[in-house]
């Protein structure tokens, strides 16, 4: 019997992306508005991120389940 869905493949992050590892903290603008977060996985060209809750985010929040995903190009590490 065929197992369909399940396919386990590396994801190699491209050159940019080696800078934002798993559990770094980064800020981001969504829908004009800047945000917070951390990566909690790393594809391609692009990183999953577990965005920071606060008062002014809420909407964000509830659309997005709390996470979204972000082109590197447009993340930036916190120190």
């Amino acid at each position: 019997m065929a197992s369909f869905g399940k396919f386990e493949t590396t994801i190699v992050p491209s050159p940019i992306g080696l800078e934002f590892e798993i559990d770094t903290p980064v800020s981001f603008i969504v829908q004009e508005h800047a945000e917070t977060g951390t990566v909690v996985k790393q594809l391609r060209n692009s990183a999953i991120i577990e965005i920071d809750e606060t008062h002014g985010n809420r909407d964000l929040m509830r659309r997005s389940n709390g996470v979204i995903t972000i082109n590197y190009k447009h993340l930036k590490k916190i120190s």
